[in-house]
Formats: C-alpha cells, sequence, structure tokens
C-alpha cells in the first residue's frame, strides 16, 4: 500500500502541477516511470481514476424534472446541462472533460510501461495491456456521446469532428480533434483487443474481464448503428457472466435492494454526484414512472414517492445515494433483444426480452408483451431501455441516435418558472461545448451550436 500512495503521489502532481487542461504541456514525464507490472496494477487499480463517468449526460436527458426552486438552487453547469446552454463551465473547466482524460492520461502511462517492460511477457502482461485498453476506450465513449456529435446513421461521419485521441502519454505533443469516424474506429478496435486480451474472471468488479469489454463494446457499436454486432456483443458478455439478479428474490423489506457489486453488475462505475442529484426536488418524469406496469417490480424498488406525489430515484447498483452508471446484464439482454429485432430475428429478440421481464416482473405477468411484433415489438423493447436503464447516463446517447429515425424522434421540453426551452431532434445542442480553458490552451477547435 505504501508503493502505491507513493506511486500515485507522484502522478498526482505530475498532473495536478500545471492547471486544469489535460492537454496542455506538462512537465517532464520522466518523474514517473512504472517499472514492474506490479506498479502498472496499482496503476490501473485507482478506481477514483478510472470507475467514475460525467453527470452531465445524466442531467440532459429526459428522465429527470427541476423544480423552478431546485433550478435556482443548482450550479451554473447543473443549470447549462438541464438546459443545454452553451454557458455551462463558469470557470472554463469541466470535470466532465478533465476526468476522461485524466483516465487516458493513466491509461497510456500503463501502455508505455508494458510497452517498455524487460521481463518476461506473461498472462498478467497481456490482462494489464488489456484493461489499460479497455478504460481508455471507456474514457473515450464519455467524451464522444458529450464533446462531439452523435455519430450520424446516414454517413458522413468522416466529415465531423470528434476527439483527441492519445495514444501516448507525452503531453507535449500537439493536440488535434480526430475525425468522428476515426473516433469511433478506434474505440472500438481498441474494445476488440482488449476482449481477446482480458480475463475471464476478475476479483474485483472495478477491474475489467471479458464480459466488461464485450459490454462496452455492445454499447458503443449500437451507438454507431451497427446491430449485428452489437447483438453479438452482447450475446459474448452474456456467454461469459451468467450471474443474474431476479427481483422477485429481493426482500421486500430492504432498506437497500441493490448491494454493492451485485449479480446484475458486470462493472462498476458511479457517477461523479452533485448537490442537485441527492434533492427530493429531483424528480422522475412522471410519464417514465407512469409506463411501469403494476406488475414490474422495478416500481418497487427503483423509486420512493415525494409527499407531493413525485417521485424519486433510489434504487442504484451502488448500495448506496449515488447514482450507478456501469455495465449490467440488463444492458446486454436489451442491446441483444434490439439488436435481434433490428436484424430480422424476432424469435431471438423475443427470446432476449423474455429473459429480462422474467427477472423484473412479478410471476409471467408480462406474457401479453410477448405478443408484440414489428414496431410495436421494438417500441416495447425501446421503453424497456428506458425502465431498466433510468438514471444511468445511457438514455442520453439513446436519444441521439434513435433521433435519427422520425419514427422515434422525440422533443425535449424544460418549464422552468414559465420559461420553456426546447431541444428538437436535429438541434446542434446535442452535443456540448468544450471548455474555454482546453480551447484556449490547446488550440483545438470548438463545436458549432
Amino acid at each position: 500500500m505504501k508503493k502505491y500512495n507513493v506511486l500515485l503521489l507522484t502522478v498526482f502532481s505530475w498532473i495536478f502541477c500545471s492547471c486544469d487542461s489535460y492537454l496542455d504541456p506538462k512537465p517532464d514525464q520522466s518523474l514517473l516511470v512504472p517499472r514492474t507490472l506490479e506498479d502498472v496494477q496499482y496503476l490501473l487499480d485507482n478506481n477514483v481514476v478510472f470507475n467514475f463517468q460525467g453527470f452531465i449526460p445524466l442531467l440532459a436527458a429526459d428522465e429527470f424534472n427541476l423544480t423552478e426552486e431546485a433550478f435556482i438552487g443548482a450550479s451554473v453547469t447543473e443549470q447549462g446541462a438541464y438546459t443545454w446552454s452553451e454557458e455551462l463551465f463558469p470557470t472554463g473547466a469541466s470535470t466532465d472533460w478533465n476526468y476522461p482524460y485524466e483516465a487516458v492520461f493513466y491509461s497510456n502511462v500503463a501502455l508505455d510501461a508494458l510497452v517498455k517492460y524487460t521481463g518476461e511477457k506473461d498472462i498478467k502482461y497481456y490482462e494489464l495491456e488489456g484493461a489499460a485498453l479497455f478504460y481508455r476506450s471507456m474514457a473515450y465513449y464519455q467524451l464522444l456521446h458529450t464533446f462531439a456529435p452523435p455519430y450520424q446513421l446516414e454517413g458522413g461521419n468522416e466529415q465531423l469532428l470528434g476527439i483527441v485521441l492519445r495514444d501516448d502519454p507525452d503531453i507535449n505533443l500537439p493536440s488535434e480533434r480526430a475525425t468522428l469516424e476515426e473516433s469511433y474506429a478506434r474505440v472500438i478496435q481498441d474494445l476488440e483487443t482488449a476482449l481477446n486480451l482480458l480475463p475471464d474472471y476478475v476479483e474485483y468488479k472495478t477491474r475489467p474481464n471479458k464480459a466488461a469489454a464485450a459490454s462496452l463494446l455492445a454499447r458503443v457499436q449500437l451507438s454507431v448503428f451497427d446491430y449485428a454486432e452489437a447483438a453479438r456483443s452482447a450475446e459474448v458478455a452474456l456467454d461469459f457472466y451468467t450471474e443474474r439478479m431476479d427481483f422477485n428474490d429481493i426482500d421486500s423489506s430492504t432498506s437497500i435492494p441493490f448491494p454493492l457489486f451485485n449479480a446484475e453488475t458486470i462493472y462498476y462505475i458511479q457517477l461523479q454526484s452533485t448537490s442537485v442529484m441527492f434533492s427530493q426536488l429531483f424528480t422522475v418524469d412522471n410519464g417514465l414512472i407512469e409506463s411501469y406496469d403494476s406488475a414490474d417490480l422495478r416500481f418497487q424498488y427503483y423509486f420512493q414517492t415525494n409527499a407531493d406525489g413525485n417521485h424519486r430515484l433510489t434504487g442504484h447498483h451502488t448500495g448506496s445515494s449515488t447514482y450507478f452508471g456501469g455495465l449490467t446484464v440488463g444492458e446486454n439482454l436489451l442491446i441483444a433483444s434490439e439488436s435481434n429485432l433490428r436484424l430480422g430475428d424476432e424469435s431471438k429478440a423475443k427470446s432476449f426480452l423474455k429473459e429480462l421481464l422474467s427477472l423484473r416482473y412479478e410471476d409471467d405477468s408480462y406474457r401479453e408483451i410477448m405478443d408484440l411484433d414489428g414496431d410495436d415489438l421494438l417500441a416495447r423493447i425501446l421503453l424497456e431501455r428506458r425502465k431498466e436503464l433510468v438514471g444511468r447516463g445511457t438514455r442520453w446517447s439513446d436519444l441521439r441516435r434513435l433521433n435519427q429515425e422520425p419514427i422515434w424522434a422525440k422533443s425535449v421540453q424544460r418549464d422552468v418558472g414559465g420559461i420553456i426551452y426546447n431541444l428538437e431532434p436535429t438541434s446542434a445542442a446535442y452535443v456540448f461545448p468544450i471548455p474555454d480553458q482546453e480551447i484556449l490552451r490547446s488550440g483545438i477547435e470548438q463545436n458549432q451550436r
């Protein structure tokens, strides 16, 4: 543990001695040279860096509402995310930008150490390589669905700006945004490599295994409309990870229905917490609440009812009030179901949907859902995504992709004290501005809104 602390102290002194940007020049990187596989493992076990994700997509989506009182008490960044504003980073910096690039930096330090490692390249060596690629891919994906435009179903992604891709820990290198096509291709390529390198099993769910890599790969492939590969990846994840959580077996008297690292969790991530997320005035959209059937056990275990009849999301897979953003069995079942249906395999789509619903509904009360077909079945699968994954930060990505299909496109509206904010399906506000400090220091191009 002492060695771990010294290593991290060196890293933090290197990172934070300059400023809030993660792309501008820093001091000599020779200050830190992990030399052993144990060093690399220590570096990658920093869950403060790797097991967090940003909060902007959660506040920007259509799952939650803020009262006027809660909005006034929120920070400028919270208000800006909620109303899709251009002015949401009053200090010019953002943790939603800085934290993922910190994870990219750590990953690249680890990968560089592995390249320079002179010992035996045993199975541990390759597992660490896979882990570093996974962590970097997760960070890139978080950046892409916040600070880059949605991947376009109709093409043209080679002409759109993606994110800054870093393959080297040398932060003195100039910064340049890759195209959107290049950015997603890098994430997918690295995850495919990680899938082959990672172990089948890990002791801690804060570390990735093959099921985690396949799960993230499925999530990314769904974002780029590659339904064949998304289905395959989700099924691979479900084959590697065989645990299931049946909500019928949860003790209804418990105050914490979902303990930390429970059977549903394949890989653990929690969202950055903000004050507004814990407020009783941060309530779930009533339309979403009304979509839960009376026999749907998720309603009982996900929500608590306020005195005014509104509902708060309290059932998180963190075992606490902290919001969860990790990879789960339920998400994979839904990706497999949706993707197979879009590929024309209705029977297979229903099989995966049935497995999920059997774990979430009382008895077989969901049976009428299984009689649906075509667009009605797809609509139900998409509704189940909303119901299953509420509060995970995934809804923003779903809006971005589904808005490109007229049948599923949706306008989102906010009413804050009588002031109406609208987010249309084709709005440029579906990509947030890069923090001003980053633009000034690195010279990369700003998003146009």
